[in-house]
């Protein structure tokens, strides 16, 4: 009989990076085993809804990660971090995360990247840990541009130079915040030092996508695996009200999202964006969705042009299937959901790990990226027609979305954290085999030998 687990989830309370946990829990559940979350207060409803009777708040660490985040660039993230996550702090974190423990008692922790000190705690309590990315992958190589650098693949000479600059201006907040967390552990424990620093797992590290948007590397470290989207389904009950009669079939769609978070960045992007693309002014025929996030922004926004349908929240699963061409802040989600449609986009990045998802989809040919500071009512108008017109977009997207659909990436992720349960040990493949696992079944002759 197969053994059931109790497998506890340490995710913070943003829904970029709850959204693709909660698939994955659900297949747990499915299969026998016991599921608990530790995340953020606002993260309580989503996580009953989906079935998941243990939750463990984080009253301290979500209102810090979300003044963390709300950033424009990665240099602003690390300068905030140290002033942010202080000793105190931080010693307050890791004493929810140890309650959370000790109440559940997991078998093995399933830990997203983002969150800070979780594994920590996972060592202190010699528990397997799963790192989860919602994001591109985070480890440093030779060559690849740094996490939220902007720095462009194609020119690595340049790059050697612009790297002293990343790191010049990064890891002096770095270190700041890595003695914090020491200060905090030796307040806990004066024997507790973290053995892990590299915010890689040792033991099992899933990738929500597929090498078909990664940059070439020269190696991965063997416990990562690309498994696929993993797509929260919507519930019917709560999609927004949309009114669906008012679009025009005859017409190319482009959608526009920009997610909720950063709405108030996009201010000008949205202004431009309703110069550029109406009806008088763009050179074709199109429809315009834009799902602005906020009531107060349309109100700011004055008159709407005739082919624009403007609302604050739109059904995005059930629009996308119909976009000819999607613009997007470059979530990780909102990307995986596009390339699921094969529809080419358009990533207008706030920075951080976004501007990466946008450089990927950029160095696939499957789409064009800029920042929302860049977004000039030209810019936006020649980059939309580009899309439109240029055939190899659509082509390029579409062979992302063959690679993507072959995935079932939440049953897949569930399979290889029970793998990681049951044997307690590192999950790694075998030297050469595919970066992407498209199918758990394939797994034993992906895998090392234990």
């Amino acid at each position: 009989m197969e053994k059931k687990h109790r497998i506890l989830f340490v995710v913070p309370a943003l829904y970029g990076h709850l959204a693709p946990s909660l698939p994955v829990a659900k297949h747990l559940i499915a299969k026998g085993h016991t599921v608990g979350y530790c995340s953020g207060p606002p993260a309580k409803d989503m996580v009953l809804k989906a079935g998941i009777d243990d939750f463990m708040p984080r009253e301290k660490y979500h209102p810090a990660i979300m003044e963390a985040t709300h950033v424009k660039n990665i240099y602003e993230y690390w300068s905030k971090l140290p002033k942010i996550f202080k000793p105190d702090i931080m010693k307050q974190i890791i004493e929810e995360l140890i309650t959370a423990v000790e109440t559940f008692k997991p078998d093995v922790l399933y830990l997203d990247t983002y969150d800070v000190l979780a594994e920590t705690v996972a060592e202190k309590f010699g528990l397997p840990y799963a790192h989860a990315s919602a994001t591109v992958l985070l480890y440093f190589e030779k060559g690849i541009p740094p996490v939220g650098s902007g720095f462009d693949i194609r020119t690595p000479r340049l790059n050697f130079f612009k790297n002293f600059y990343y790191l010049g201006r990064t890891v002096p907040h770095i270190l700041k915040t890595y003695f914090n967390e020491k200060k905090a552990l030796k307040s806990i424990d004066p024997a507790w030092t973290r053995k892990n620093v590299s915010s890689v797992s040792p033991y099992l590290f899933i990738m929500y996508t597929t090498d078909s948007i990664e940059y070439k590397r020269n190696s991965f470290i063997p416990q990562i695996f690309y498994v696929g989207p993993s797509i929260l389904e919507p519930d019917e009950s709560e999609l927004p009200e949309f009114p669906w009669d008012k679009l025009n079939d005859d017409r190319p769609m482009i959608y526009i999202a920009t997610g909720t978070l950063f709405s108030e960045f996009y201010k000008d992007f949205y202004k431009n964006t309703l110069e550029a693309l109406a009806e008088e002014n763009f050179p074709v025929p199109v429809q315009v969705v834009m799902a602005m996030g906020k009531q107060n922004l349309i109100d700011e926004l004055g008159e709407i042009p005739s082919n624009f349908i403007v609302v604050p929240y739109a059904p995005q699963i059930k629009l996308l299937p119909k976009a000819s061409v999607v613009v997007t802040h470059g979530g990780v989600n909102s990307v995986n959901e596009t390339l699921v449609e094969g529809k080419p986009m358009l990533v207008v990045h706030c920075g951080l790990d976004r501007i990466d998802m946008g450089k990927r989809i950029v160095h696939r040919e499957s789409g064009l990226c800029f920042g929302h500071h860049e977004t000039t009512v030209e810019k936006i108008r020649d980059a939309i027609l580009q899309l439109l017109q240029d055939e190899k977009y659509k082509r390029n997207a579409e062979k992302i979305m063959q690679a993507t659909n072959r995935c079932n990436g939440p049953d897949t992720a569930a399979n290889l954290i029970i793998r990681l349960a049951d044997t307690k040990k590192p999950v790694l493949r075998k030297e050469g085999a595919p970066i992407t696992l498209e199918n758990f079944k394939d797994l034993p002759e992906y895998l090392k030998d234990i």
